[in-house]
């Protein structure tokens, strides 16, 4: 079986200075991308000091990594496999503990299940701490034996959406 291989990059938008605490929370609740060969790195990067002024510019947003942009939420994904335990009794069998480690567990193994089903939310719920439009583009491919294939999705500073597929 061929493995698709996806990079994604990114445009750096800046961010508001005092919100660089709650974008670090945000982004703490989600695993961005994943593929292949690694994840979809996500950072708030401060740049270095100007060698002559001194002057440190505007905290920017990082998102980068060989893999694809299939932004999953980990605390809806928990919260549906809480309601799957409820559902079917196993929620109440356990000590607090245990109860815990399995939630946790089938949460990682069902969080993959969820790829790409949040993205519209995260990239919403992201642009309220940019001061510039975000753009994201990734593109892979199967071994060369198929066309290239790539996606585009940019948000405006209202929250705006739009996507653009190619090969797809």
């Amino acid at each position: 079986m061929a493995t698709f291989h996806e990079v994604t990059a990114f445009s750096t938008p800046t961010i508001y200075p005092d919100r660089v605490d709650n974008l670090r929370a945000f982004l703490d609740e989600w695993l961005v991308g994943y593929g292949a060969v690694g994840e979809v790195t996500v950072n708030v990067e401060t740049p270095l000091p100007d060698r002559e002024t001194g002057e440190v510019g505007e905290p920017y947003l990082a998102l980068y990594g060989y893999a694809g942009f299939h932004p999953i939420h980990r605390s809806s994904v928990r919260e549906a496999v809480i309601e799957q335990f409820e559902e079917t009794s196993e929620y109440g069998e356990f000590a607090e503990t245990e109860r815990e480690e399995r939630i946790e567990a089938a949460t990682d193994d069902l969080v993959y299940d969820y790829a790409g089903e949040h993205t519209d939310k995260f990239l919403t719920d992201v642009s309220v701490f940019l001061t510039e439009p975000l753009v994201v583009q990734s593109i892979g491919y199967e071994k060369c034996r198929f066309p290239l294939s790539g996606y585009q999705y940019s948000v405006t500073l209202d929250g705006k959406i739009d996507h653009v597929s190619i090969g797809v």
